[in-house]
């Protein structure tokens, strides 16, 4: 299976009418829905980004019916941020909110129906999904969730197969559906999970390079964005520039985060996204059977690649939450961190003293030709559940909102919030397009709690463990049951 770009999220987009929009509240009591506004409000005039491309539904209407998200709630940590996929309460003359206030508005007005939203944090979605599920009761009509949980749900019988529907509104090819995500994780006669351009998280997740320039301007670096496109930009380059900036800011001889470092990292989510940036696969789909396909030799020699960035003798070298690798970074305490682009959007990046650039994750080495990225499985995706009485009518809204969004939310994003507001030189635009034009997508990754996930025993439990020597023995005790997890796997995703 290629490797492709998630052109939702990039295919910059196309202009429909300029309408107005709303939807339920983004309250922070879980449970709580508000009523759409009945108003319509002119979007912002950002006409000039938009491009066309029609959607295929007919003319519908729904009489009036009403389509019940349930969907996860923001938990604090950057990346993980969905209360506006599904809706925002009110316009706010900020262009991401009032730009997905618009699209809700538009899509009940053209299929004359109404959107509302639950919200709740994940470990309480479920169960309560679960709990109307049991009850046969037509509560919800979509459901949305993490993207690897909800692939190992899908397995369990709650959900329709879409591919099923006799209306066929979803079209699966549209740019605003993630055709990598539905090649790499689904099969041409089954799919049960949405993935695309109304999952905006997708978007957020990725994880790309922050730089400090001021920083680099007083260390003399030479243009990273030059060393990027002349694609020098590699692991061992990262090393060797992170090295030697060190410095005892307080002056008490310990290292500790009142210090300025030339790397920092959580040795989590950023550890795993090293297994895109190496063009390393865990696991291949050939012919409708997943396969091993991990390049063994390749894969420890970047194991030890990111042990040495993260251990080096100017990196921070210890567990670090998220919150504490960004504090480090706005304050000037860090050179380079690995973090998710959503940090663009926190305040604590957008009031920062000092500039800063992205530019994407490292390559393995020059002789690799791209530079790719990994949208984390965290991002948000959607399911049908069987209790729905009419599906037809929830893909056509479905079908209509993640168009709308890639219409008009996407460009609204990518060009205003974060190329126009938060990256302000033409050089990170570009970078952004690098970033985000570029993703991999790994099914070994995204069903990791099918196959004893290999992936965080391979990297991510030797780097944060400072155990290198722990790649070779987790390997091998993997490799004794790993066909046993993939002919399993086989079995429910491909009924083999």
């Amino acid at each position: 299976m290629t490797t492709r770009s998630i052109s939702i999220i990039l295919a910059f987009v196309m202009l429909l009418s300029v309408v107005s929009c709303t939807s339920s509240s983004d309250s922070d009591a879980p449970g709580t829905t508000v009523p759409v506004a009945d108003a319509p409000v002119n979007s912002p005039d950002i006409s000039e980004l938009y491009r066309e491309r029609d959607d295929k539904l007919p003319e519908l209407d729904l009489g009036g019916q009403t389509i019940h998200f349930l969907t996860m709630k923001s938990n604090g940590i950057t990346g993980e941020a969905y209360n506006d996929e599904i809706w925002v309460d009110e316009l706010k003359s900020e262009p991401l909110n009032d730009s997905i206030y618009n699209r809700n508005v538009y899509v009940m007005e053209r299929l004359n129906c109404k959107i509302t939203n639950e919200i709740y944090e994940a470990h309480e979605l479920f169960p309560m999904f679960q709990k109307a599920y049991g009850a046969d009761e037509d509560i919800y009509q979509v459901i949305g969730f993490e993207a690897a949980p909800a692939l190992v749900h899908s397995f369990d019988g709650y959900f329709y197969n879409l591919k099923d529907l006799d209306t066929q509104y979803i079209e699966f090819d549209a740019p605003w559906w993630s055709s990598q995500f539905f090649d790499e994780v689904a099969t041409d006669e089954q799919v049960y999970t949405l993935a695309g351009s109304l999952s905006l998280s997708m978007l957020r997740s990725i994880h790309v390079t922050y730089f400090n320039k001021n920083i680099a301007v007083d260390e003399g670096i030479e243009d990273l964005y030059n060393v990027v496109k002349e694609g020098r930009w590699t692991i061992d380059y990262q090393t060797e520039l992170c090295s030697g900036m060190y410095k005892d800011l307080d002056g008490d001889s310990e290292r500790d985060l009142d210090d300025r470092y030339g790397y920092a990292t959580s040795f989590y989510w950023a550890v795993d996204s090293y297994w895109s940036a190496f063009d390393i696969s865990i696991l291949s789909c050939y012919d409708d059977r997943f396969e091993f396909d991990l390049n063994e030799e390749k894969a420890y020699d970047g194991m030890l690649k990111i042990y040495d960035l993260s251990y080096g003798d100017s990196a921070y070298g210890k567990w670090l939450e998220d919150f504490e690798v960004e504090e480090m970074f706005a304050n000037d305490g860090a050179f380079m961190i690995t973090q998710k682009l959503s940090c663009v959007e926190i305040p604590l990046f957008r009031n920062m003293q000092s500039d800063y650039g992205i530019i994407p994750m490292p390559k393995f080495d020059q002789a690799q030709k791209e530079y790719y990225s990994m949208p984390f499985e965290i991002f948000q995706t959607y399911m049908i559940p069987k209790t729905a009485r009419d599906p037809d009518s929830i893909s056509a809204v479905l079908e209509a909102l993640s168009a709308e969004t890639w219409r008009k939310v996407i460009p609204t994003y990518s060009e205003i919030a974060l190329k126009g507001k938060y990256l302000t030189d033409p050089q990170s635009r570009e970078m952004f397009d690098m970033v985000t034009g570029n993703t991999k997508i790994d099914a070994g990754l995204m069903y990791y709690s099918k196959i004893n996930g290999i992936g965080a025993a391979l990297y991510r439990y030797p780097i944060e463990r400072n155990e290198p020597e722990e790649f070779a023995s987790n390997l091998e005790k993997n490799k004794r049951r790993i066909k046993i997890y993939i002919d399993e796997l086989n079995k429910e995703v491909f009924g083999e």
